[in-house]
């Protein structure tokens, strides 16, 4: 029997309650990846973090669990572990970043402690440089599948594009604010669209928003790898990032910074933060992150 102690982190979000919860067992147990996954399904979080020991030089080593299947990368569970890492005093923070790396099954990327006056007030994880491909599907059968009218859809501005920066998101534009609200995807058939294309999820957006401080508000469906709807989504928001950037919709001197919300729909209000370099429309680094509160605490027994 192991006693593992295990904390749930609210991400995206400075107050409980809302943003995206994440489970995150912080001390390495040495659990197989069965009792990973057994875990993340009994917790029934969107996604889980597990410490584990890095293979190679990278500070920690983190595996990433749906109740379904184990991730590559996931941006909500590793802001949340290194905020419990930090919190519990493994890592000497200095002023104003400090730079740490994780091991993660798509690679060893950077992660940054954004830190004041001994405390941690945000972090920000380093994805992987974007990789795009073309989405086929017809308009109609993709609109049908979201629950709207294929005239939601910006078919004449945007394109519908697969973007990567470490896990793959179908990018959907929607006219407004209005229209990305009401929709109210099928879930079996979205799951089928996703595992036909490769993709995790499928995010939509539109660049009109409830906060004047935010540049796009966006919803995030991942029936594929059994997530309804996420209420805060780190990895589609950096694909987004360099969706935007690449298609020239949202123009500045690199790097830029821009706010995404989502989660309104839930209940669950989140600030995304995404900061994209770039050369003209070249995407050569994403990064995305955010602020966190610990909301949960105690063990669980395997």
């Amino acid at each position: 029997m192991k006693r593992v102690p295990f904390k749930v982190v609210d991400v995206f979000t400075p107050i409980s309650f809302a943003g995206n919860p994440a489970g995150v067992v912080w001390e390495d147990r040495d659990l197989s990846a069965e009792e990973m996954q057994k875990i993340a399904k009994e917790v029934n979080l969107s996604e889980t973090a597990f410490l584990v020991k890095p293979e190679g030089d990278a500070n920690v080593g983190v595996r990433f669990f749906t109740p379904e299947q184990e991730l590559e990368l996931a941006g909500h569970p590793t802001i949340a572990l290194f905020h419990v890492l930090a919190e519990e005093g493994k890592f000497f923070l200095r002023e104003p970043v400090t730079v740490v790396t994780q091991e993660t099954k798509a690679g060893v990327l950077p992660v940054e402690l954004h830190v004041s006056q001994g405390k941690v007030k945000k972090i920000i994880m380093s994805q992987l440089k974007p990789s795009y491909a073309p989405f086929e599907e017809s308009w109609q059968d993709l609109a049908e599948t979201l629950g709207a009218d294929p005239h939601q859809i910006v078919a004449t501005d945007l394109p519908v594009e697969i973007v990567s920066t470490g896990l793959s998101h179908l990018i959907v534009p929607i006219k407004n604010l209005e229209d990305l609200e009401s929709l109210r995807p099928d879930s079996e058939r979205l799951a089928a669209l996703n595992r036909n294309w490769g993709v995790d999820t499928t995010h939509v957006f539109t660049q009109q928003t409830k906060s004047p401080l935010s540049m796009v508000h966006t919803r995030d469906f991942g029936p594929a790898v059994g997530i309804r709807e996420d209420p805060a989504t780190g990895t589609a928001n950096g694909a987004l990032g360099a969706y935007l950037i690449k298609n020239k919709i949202i123009r500045g001197n690199s790097p830029l910074t821009i706010i995404s919300e989502q989660g309104y729909t839930m209940g669950r209000p989140s600030e995304i933060t995404i900061e994209i370099h770039f050369e003209d429309s070249l995407v050569n680094l994403v990064k995305v992150g955010g602020k966190a509160v610990t909301v949960l605490e105690g063990e669980i027994i395997v």
